[in-house]
């Protein structure tokens, strides 16, 4: 199972996401909380399962198509403020979850 994580590799901003851009989870992509606040994913179109981390899972949870790329990294940023570049960190795992085609674009 892939893991996607919070700052695997990650320096950049959204990969190519405009911050301003509402993304929202594909419907078919079935998640399922963990006790620990983390998050397994199952994209049923590739047949892969990803594993996010808690900050990851909160990252999934708001990409509900209401708040752009860049207010859920600002929101990331404010529950965590300990987290080093949480913001940064954010969008990169934004861009990698829209990467992987698990989110879209909020019409």
């Amino acid at each position: 199972m892939a893991e996607p994580q919070i700052g695997a590799g990650s320096t950049g901003g959204a990969g190519g996401i405009a911050e301003d851009v509402a993304l929202r989870r594909r419907d078919d992509v079935e998640s399922e909380i963990l006790a620990d606040g983390s998050c397994l994913l199952f994209d049923p179109r590739s047949n892969n399962g990803y594993a996010l981390n808690a900050a990851g899972a909160l990252i999934w949870d708001y990409c509900d198509g209401a708040l752009s790329a860049g207010a859920i990294a600002d929101e990331l940023a404010h529950l965590l403020p300990d987290a080093p570049d949480m913001r940064t960190q954010a969008l990169a795992m934004i861009a990698t979850l829209s990467q992987l085609g698990l989110l879209q674009r909020q019409e």
